[in-house]
């Protein structure tokens, strides 16, 4: 029995308050072990994750020249992987087994964001899960031949057996105190904890709405199951017996010699610029730098910056207003009708009354050729819209021997590097130019205009001296990205028939526009209107001014 002494007297304390004292003390050292342990006996652990963790956007800020911003994310990712090491430490002998698995998780994504830093200057992010939904095997074939080795493969499967290994044989060791030598990261710490209070604006920017994924695999649909019913009224007589709109992929202006490039990439475009058939705008621009987000705005009333509650695809779309005004509409496409998870533009496929995928024709070639070999059959007013594949990347396999025209040689004032990629681009594009005027000249005896451009530019070297895809992160590679060729054509008939709308069309060269509102301009020139509003007066291209 414990005493407690007053003056003579001994009157005794009760039991539970020493039984009270002694089991607050055993929370406490146990919270104090808790946290303690990255920095007392779980140091390799606690710093591997902080590396993991914290390299990537750390190697991205460096290679921007924000050092500075670097070092205040090392105490962010520090503070970070702190709490994750606590966390994987309360768990009792399932922490074996669970701190190699996220080891290793972590290594993975460490490993495709420093890729996705080496190579488009950006983290993986809500662009490539949305690229990579609409991936076919096909091209995931050409991007694994053409961007990396079985040495790279290997090498990345090699570093994560490495940390799988690292991180089982921490996980089991004992737990012995390293004494003294955990004061500096508890240090280190405390100092990051105080960077980080002055600089709470800096966790906002990297934890907003902004930096996050909107993307989901919902917004990949079938676009029958989202009718719209539009109302659409005439408005004028133009009517014209056919409409074509072929989108062009990955077609950079600053390698059409309709846009003054040196090399003569366009010479049957050309041709017809000189015969006065063919327009070319010349401040055009694309809504995104990619073929999957550019197909939420090119063919609907979704627009850049007008995005309300309503998901694009409850947007009316081009197609539904064809098939209301009476034309037989038809998709023909030489991309693939599905990729691992479909794909925006075949959701649009199936809203015309036909549609057409050469890879779905056995024995068909793979250039964008073998679409001049189907042909409309239907009778009346048509509406028909070409999906090319373009000049998209691995430019090489764009195209047949034939049209291997430039050369490595030609291109001597350019980096070695360069040489060989800029000469297959512009392969790509001079085949491109025999593609489109081929699809023009089919037109050339009917009431027809036909709109030509391309759903997204490329970065060929403009940005940077090393770097050659989509565009990346930076605003400068994001402009290059959506600078596109613009054009339309009229077949003869056409011009006779409707010399004001040419002329119209004509006076409206140099206005600045961009193809989210693309669907307005080709209703202008149908001579349709929506019932409901006068958009179509309102934002298409051929207006008095802009």
């Amino acid at each position: 029995m414990q005493k407690n002494l007053k003056g003579d007297e001994c009157t005794p304390m009760p039991a539970n308050v020493g039984m009270k004292h002694g089991w607050i003390r055993s929370i406490l050292n146990l919270i104090g072990e808790k946290l303690c342990a990255p920095f007392k006996y779980d140091l390799t652990y606690f710093m591997l994750l902080w590396v993991v963790i914290a390299l990537p956007n750390c190697y991205l800020q460096v290679k921007g020249g924000n050092v500075i911003y670097a070092l205040y994310l090392l105490m962010m990712y520090y503070i970070i992987a702190f709490l994750v090491d606590i966390l994987l430490n309360l768990w009792g002998k399932i922490t074996r087994v669970l701190k190699p698995m996220v080891l290793v998780l972590l290594t993975i994504s460490s490993l495709l964001n420093l890729y996705c830093v080496h190579v488009y200057r950006c983290l993986l992010s809500n662009d490539f899960v949305q690229i990579i939904a609409g991936t076919n095997p096909n091209e995931a074939k050409e991007y694994v031949k053409t961007f990396l080795s079985w040495e790279d493969i290997a090498l990345f499967l090699g570093v994560i057996v490495v940390m799988a290994m690292v991180g089982w044989w921490l996980a089991r060791q004992k737990k012995r105190s390293i004494g003294w030598v955990g004061v500096i990261p508890a240090v280190v710490l405390c100092l990051s904890g105080i960077g980080m209070w002055h600089n709470s604006s800096m966790l906002d920017a990297e934890f907003s709405e902004k930096n996050h994924w909107n993307f989901s695999f919902a917004e990949v649909v079938d676009l029958r199951n989202h009718p719209t019913h539009p109302k659409v009224e005439v408005c004028d007589s133009i009517h014209p017996e056919c409409v074509g709109v072929i989108l062009g992929e990955s077609f950079s202006r600053n390698h059409s010699s309709l846009y003054g490039y040196e090399k003569k990439t366009n010479p049957l475009l050309e041709k017809k610029v000189k015969e006065g058939s063919l327009v070319v705008f010349v401040d055009v621009t694309s809504p995104c730098t990619h073929t999957t987000a550019a197909f939420k705005y090119i063919l609907n009333t979704n627009q850049v910056g007008l995005e309300g509650s309503t998901p694009w695809y409850e947007h009316t779309n081009l197609i539904e207003v064809m098939n209301v005004a009476g034309y037989h509409t038809a998709w023909l496409s030489n991309q693939a009708e599905k990729g691992m998870f479909d794909n925006l533009p075949s959701g649009h496929a199936r809203l015309c009354d036909e549609s057409f995928f050469l890879e779905s024709e056995q024995g068909a070639d793979k250039y964008d050729g073998g679409l001049l070999r189907r042909r409309i059959s239907a009778k009346g007013k048509v509406g028909v819209i070409y999906h090319l594949m373009g000049q998209h990347e691995f430019f090489g396999e764009r195209y047949p021997k034939a049209y291997e025209h430039f050369m490595a040689k030609d291109y001597l004032g350019f980096p070695e590097h360069q040489r060989a990629v800029r000469a297959a681009y512009d392969n790509a594009t001079l085949y491109n130019d025999f593609v489109v005027n081929s699809i023009l000249d089919e037109y050339g005896k009917k009431d027809a205009i036909v709109f030509y451009f391309s759903d997204h530019a490329l970065d060929v070297f403009d940005t940077d001296p090393n770097y050659c895809a989509h565009a990346n992160a930076t605003p400068e590679s994001q402009l290059q990205g959506k600078k596109i060729p613009f054009m339309i054509y009229f077949s003869p008939i056409f011009q006779q028939r409707h010399l004001e709308t040419v002329e119209r069309v004509r006076s409206s060269v140099n206005h600045p526009f961009c193809t989210d509102k693309l669907i307005y301009s080709v209703m202008d020139v149908m001579g349709y209107k929506f019932a409901s509003n006068d958009d179509v007066k309102k934002y298409s291209l051929f207006q008095e001014s802009n």
